[in-house]
């Protein structure tokens, strides 16, 4: 199904284009033109769902309004780009590849410049050619350089960016959030890559695009795809029929692969993504002209986008249940109805104080009491009694924070030492100790770690305000973790003195962050695991009464997401709802994962 996380624009003021691009005084533009149901093009954006074909150069423009328009044109509705050329000489129209990335901007600051026009983009982002947001622009990035040319004695743009730029606000109402599927190193999971494409009719073609060019540059020993390299769409779109069948046809090298044949991976990556599309059902896949064939032989006319099921990004095997310690014991079920569980940690007291339980529901890691220590135990009980005891995998340790699991039962853990946080990683019960640069050594106040094991997201308690960082976590074939690459700051716009509650998924690409706002305020925002700006609208409550203390929550769609308070529970998604006070025996709940 499509994405349900629709952001919500930080900054979408756009300065009225006729005057702000004017080296003195006010430009006069256009007052007539094939403008339909849309407000006047003098600067204000076009709406979704409505038609705006901006007007081509004028006779006798001058070099500044040259550009005015030429970014005005940009804002062409549909997308197009047909009119923005008409504004560049013959030669920069040949060369001009706009949908090699998109620049957007909050404001245009006035242009200078005679022959060569210099104009400023303000907060200005870049997203690449798959529409994958990758940074924001600095000021030597934003600032664009329009060499000027007299050609058929009209001055014309000698030299463009190769992307389109528009303000934010059209970006934000014309764009959707969706992933494109790729694998982990080991083929055992999907892993979603945000991306922002076109909606209406070029939502599906623009997805099948980006995912036929591959994994994102940087991140070959984070995902890869079984699609091989070179296979492109024969046809310019992706047709979907009135019985929301899409016709895909594709083209090119299979590499290995037999002719014709579809791997069980190629087809989950292309179910997984296309699903997000609502009107799609089901595909019909051609390779170069030929009805394709799946992997064991046999021929679908249409394949379900429910395809895949096994390489879920949120783990097909994983539990819903909530998981508690009551009384220092491992209780499970739902919030107003948790039952014992028959394993070591549900019927001893071993003085644990947080846990954290793999996907499937079966294993549970325990941190005792001071921090110091940490134990795992099967949760349903033990066929012989000698498998009553847990095990300790790490000792000697200062402060351990509630642990993580991956689909690989890979146990994460990080240890808040006296020299800072140091990241370890725990498969089949031995712990190997893992450098993150720009986390290790940090003052971590919680982390996640994606179930597709791809990410490790931690919020980090600084002087002056606290952060949110992000790391990618390289794998191997055989799942063995390589390294973890430097922490990125995703940025919360956080006043001075904003502290960070506790974090958690709120979908396989997106984090929730419990804040503060007073002593009786708490709001919590859903934001992009991979650092777009602004805030997304996942639905629910944002602000909640009272004094925060955790967030519990999972990635998966439909379950609960609950603010715990001192004694009080509230579920954002339905904060109506009456819920009765957290017994005060529970020292920790969570889901799986």
């Amino acid at each position: 199904m499509r994405a349900r996380a629709r952001r919500r624009s930080v900054a979408v003021g756009l300065l009225t284009l006729a005057c702000s691009l004017a080296l003195t005084g006010c430009l006069r533009m256009p007052e007539q033109g094939p403008i339909v149901t849309i407000d006047p093009p003098s600067g204000s954006d076009t709406q979704p769902g409505t038609y705006y074909d901006p007007r081509p150069p004028t006779a006798g423009a001058s070099p500044q309004e040259i550009v005015t328009g030429f970014l005005e044109a940009m804002k062409a509705t549909p997308i197009n780009s047909s009119v923005a050329a008409q504004y560049l000489s013959t030669q920069a129209q040949e060369v001009w590849k706009p949908e090699r990335a998109t620049l957007t901007y909050s404001e245009v600051n006035n242009p200078v410049g005679g022959r060569e026009i210099r104009v400023r983009l303000v907060d200005a982002q870049h997203y690449d050619s798959r529409g994958a947001w990758t940074h924001p622009l600095d000021s030597t990035e934003s600032t664009l350089e329009f060499p000027m040319v007299i050609e058929g004695n009209e001055w014309r743009i000698d030299a463009a960016p190769d992307a389109l730029v528009v303000p934010g606000s059209w970006f934000d109402d014309r764009f959707e959030r969706a992933s494109l599927h790729f694998l982990d190193p080991t083929s055992g999971i999907l892993v979603p890559e945000p991306v922002y494409v076109p909606q209406g009719d070029q939502f599906a073609t623009a997805l099948v695009q980006g995912l036929l060019a591959g994994p994102p540059a940087g991140l070959e020993k984070v995902v890869r795809t079984a699609l091989p390299p070179g296979l492109t769409l024969a046809l310019s779109s992706v047709p979907i029929d009135k019985a929301g069948v899409a016709d895909i046809a594709l083209e090119g090298p299979l590499g290995n692969q037999a002719e014709e044949v579809l791997s069980e991976e190629m087809v989950a990556q292309l179910a997984w993504t296309l699903r997000q599309e609502p009107r799609i059902r089901a595909m019909r896949l051609t390779l170069n002209g030929r009805p394709a064939t799946l992997t064991e032989g046999s021929q679908a006319e249409e394949i379900g986008v429910d395809a895949g099921a096994r390489f879920d990004p949120d783990d097909l095997r994983a539990t819903s249940d909530l998981f508690a310690l009551r009384d220092g014991l491992l209780v499970t079920g739902q919030l107003d109805d948790l039952e014992p569980t028959t394993g070591s940690f549900g019927t001893r007291r071993f003085g644990l104080r947080s846990a954290g339980i793999n996907l499937a529901g079966t294993t549970a890691a325990g941190v005792s009491n001071r921090g110091t220590s940490v134990l795992v135990a099967a949760v349903a009980g033990p066929e012989t009694e000698a498998e009553t005891l847990a095990t300790e995998v790490v000792s000697g340790a200062t402060d351990m924070l509630p642990p993580a699991w991956d689909f690989a039962d890979r146990l994460w853990l990080v240890d808040r030492t006296s020299f800072g946080a140091q990241v370890l990683v725990v498969v089949e019960d031995q712990p190997r100790g893992l450098m993150v640069p720009g986390l290790t050594g940090k003052e971590v106040v919680s982390f996640l770690v994606s179930r597709d094991g791809s990410r490790l997201v931690a919020a980090v308690r600084g002087r002056n305000r606290d952060s949110l960082l992000v790391s990618r976590v390289q794998h191997d074939a055989d799942g063995r973790v390589l390294r973890v690459t430097r922490a990125q700051e995703i940025d919360l716009d956080l006043e001075p003195g904003g502290r960070i509650i506790d974090i958690g998924w709120r979908s396989p690409t997106s984090v929730g962050v419990l804040t503060g706002i007073n002593d009786d305020l708490s709001q919590v925002r859903t934001v992009a695991v991979e650092g777009a700006p602004g805030d997304l609208d996942t639905g629910g409550a944002s602000r909640i009464r009272g004094q925060a203390t955790r967030l519990v929550s999972s990635p998966v769609e439909g379950e609960s997401v609950f603010v715990l308070g001192r004694r009080t529970v509230t579920d954002l998604m339905n904060p109506g709802l009456q819920l009765p006070d957290l017994d005060d025996r529970i020292t920790w709940l969570g889901y799986a994962g």
